[in-house]
């Protein structure tokens, strides 16, 4: 199929890595341990993100039953380390050749693995990872109750340097022998004044060890609880056999802007308390309340609601890290989590600070 028909009629799920067909047997023992992203000077020269400072502390990962690879609370481990006929464990990325490299990056990120994909997708992009778990509900073969799609989230700020890479860098590397990666790369940039089909995702190669690291809440559970009273567009089942522009629509749907209300953000926080814990309450409801836009007169009512329900080590949010490039929803949490802290600790968050990412808020 072309890539316009795919971008235009299917409304490709090629903007995000993991969907499959199949899965490997649960019972096939994972034996390879991480595998680093490691570019070799020139590569690194390419790759703009490529520095652990700049990877987001919070991305989450949206499970269903027959997404690839194999993800519980402890593990997340590719395709291609599971693979019981693959008698050596798969190199890093960057020690392939740019033609054999171009084409498992396009492999995955157009969903087109085979046994050979040794990726597995993250987006930091709250907003993006709950619509595709609907959009997985009601598209995937087998049909699968929101019981069975999990979110997680994972705090990525222990792990070495080289454990993730920006889906942008990945493509910016690998695209000199391949036409389909530098268009893949385009649409992504929202190159010539195109519409930017951009969710921020990151990758990881091989097994990656998540243990203490992770929590994980069902679909089901989200919406019990009030999801779809946070932002109502998710509730439209109409859009959830769309993914990339539905997502697009999400983002920009809003004519009249309503005032947030007392109720929205307990709910916000009953939500991420009952799902995700203590330790992931603050910044899982601040970005709860950053899936719609909300007026910057909204914020002292923000903070009033998190003055009365937390105490000020809870709010341990100083050193969070975020890349709001092309992501509204992560713009606005970081907007939130940054008033939020500065009512507690009347200081700006230090991502913040930094006068290059000041400008992605401007």
């Amino acid at each position: 199929m072309s890539w316009s028909l795919l971008l235009f009629n299917s409304d490709p799920s090629a903007c995000f890595g993991d969907k499959e067909t199949s899965s490997l047997p649960t019972g096939v023992p994972a034996m390879a341990t991480q595998i680093l992203f490691c570019p070799n000077p020139f590569q690194r020269n390419q790759l703009k993100y490529f520095s652990r400072k700049t990877i987001p502390t919070y991305l989450f990962r949206l499970v269903a039953p027959r997404t690839a690879g194999r993800t519980s609370m402890s593990t997340v481990t590719s395709k291609a380390t599971m693979d019981p006929e693959c008698s050596n464990h798969p190199d890093d990325i960057f020690r392939h050749s740019q033609i054999d490299g171009a084409a498992l990056v396009y492999a995955h990120l157009y969903w087109r693995c085979d046994e050979r994909c040794n990726f597995m997708s993250w987006t930091s992009s709250l907003l993006f990872a709950l619509h595709y778990g609907l959009y997985r509900h009601k598209t995937d073969r087998d049909g699968p109750d929101l019981s069975e799609i999990f979110l997680y989230i994972l705090d990525t700020s222990d792990f070495p340097d080289g454990t993730f890479v920006k889906d942008l860098d990945i493509l910016e590397a690998f695209k000199g022998e391949s036409q389909d990666v530098r268009k893949l790369l385009g649409m992504r940039r929202g190159d010539n004044g195109q519409p930017r089909f951009y969710f921020g995702e990151y990758l990881t190669q091989g097994r990656l060890e998540i243990e203490g690291r992770c929590a994980r809440v069902s679909l089901q559970q989200l919406i019990d609880l009030g999801l779809f009273e946070l932002h109502p567009g998710l509730e439209n089942q109409k859009g959830w056999a769309l993914l990339v522009r539905r997502v697009l629509e999400l983002r920009t749907n809003f004519a009249n802007l309503p005032a947030t209300t007392c109720s929205e953000v307990r709910k916000a926080i009953t939500i991420a308390q009952c799902c995700v814990g203590d330790r992931w309450a603050v910044p899982f409801s601040a970005m709860l309340l950053a899936l719609r836009p909300r007026s910057r007169d909204d914020h002292a009512k923000i903070e009033a609601a998190y003055s009365a329900m937390f105490a000020a080590d809870e709010i341990l949010v100083q050193d969070i890290q975020i890349d709001p490039e092309g992501l509204p929803e992560v713009k606005r949490f970081g907007e939130l989590i940054n008033a939020i802290n500065h009512k507690f600790n009347n200081s700006d968050i230090n991502i913040l600070l930094n006068p290059f990412l000041r400008l992605a808020f401007e």
